[in-house]
């Protein structure tokens, strides 16, 4: 793969079916590594503590999706394709590694 996969943008993959994923792997991870850790999207709304509800427009994304941040995986980078659209916002992104860490049972301070 030509394009350099950054972390905090959308691309297409290939999962169960094309869709998709927020590459959440640091930048010199993704510039050196075979592979990069990302979250799936999905347009079935079902809200949880670990899923972050993104907007239509948002990240480029042409229907309102959410991320599943209990479902982090790797995917070689062949099995991503082109970026969707800009990246998500610093804000955004904390909300993905909160619901990460919810995911994996990391108690966070409250207030």
């Amino acid at each position: 793969m030509a394009e350099t996969l950054r972390r905090g943008c959308l691309y297409w993959a290939r999962l169960d079916k094309r869709r998709p994923v927020l590459v959440l792997s640091p930048d010199y991870r993704n510039e050196l590594a075979s592979d990069v850790i990302v979250i799936p999207c999905s347009t079935n709304l079902y809200l949880s503590p670990t899923h972050v509800l993104l907007r239509k427009a948002e990240g480029g994304l042409t229907t309102a999706s959410v991320l599943k941040c209990e479902q982090v995986t790797t995917l070689h980078k062949e099995d991503v394709g082109g970026a969707i659209g800009r990246p998500l916002s610093a804000k955004r992104l904390v909300e993905v590694e909160i619901a990460v860490l919810r995911a994996i049972g990391v108690a966070l301070p409250t207030g």
